[in-house]
């Protein structure tokens, strides 16, 4: 990320992928990103993202590309 942690040539990457269905129905995608560097962290860095599904395409707008 621009202006996150520093990481050098020696560092690792690990990212999980959950879904999850909750009690109310609900469908939730959590990505989660481990990141090792032993030259610039002293504990691995974790971060997580957490999406909702939704139940119809409301959000759903899609539009052709065009190139100028």
């Amino acid at each position: 990320r621009r202006n996150g942690v520093p990481y050098s040539a020696n560092a690792v990457m690990t990212e999980f992928f959950d879904r999850l269905d909750v009690p109310n129905g609900d469908a939730l995608l959590v990505v989660t990103a481990e990141i090792v560097d032993p030259e610039f962290l002293a504990t691995p860095y974790w971060t997580s993202t957490q999406f909702k599904r939704q139940n119809d395409q409301s959000g759903w707008a899609p539009t052709p590309c065009a190139s100028r």
